[in-house]
């Protein structure tokens, strides 16, 4: 559906039925956009895979995806992203595909 695959900015959450890890993260992966992405798991094998895997510009790992850190870079991946990412060193990195990724253990 539409939600689920365009960037809806508000509080709005869909809700997909998946079978395993692997179906949810090509599922993720689904849509021209990439801003961010996140993921609540106890596994840290599927939280590492996550982060190594998601097509995002900003990955988290049982932590919202809003509100990042300030000194990281900012921006996402696909039609999210315009140009290079806006904050740190990164800014100058404009060729490079950059992920922040987050995991609270």
């Amino acid at each position: 559906m539409r939600i689920a695959r365009e960037e809806i900015f508000g509080p709005v959450a869909a809700v997909i039925r998946v079978r395993d890890y692997d179906e949810a993260l090509a599922v993720a992966n689904d849509t021209p956009f990439g801003l961010s992405s996140g993921i609540a798991t106890t596994s840290l094998k599927h939280a590492t895979h996550f982060k190594c895997n998601a097509e995002a510009g900003m990955v988290v790992v049982n932590l919202p995806t809003a509100g990042v850190d300030f000194h990281v870079p900012f921006g996402g991946r696909k039609g999210s992203s315009h140009g290079p990412r806006e904050q740190g060193r990164h800014a100058a990195e404009f060729h490079t595909t950059v992920k922040t990724a987050y995991t609270l253990a």
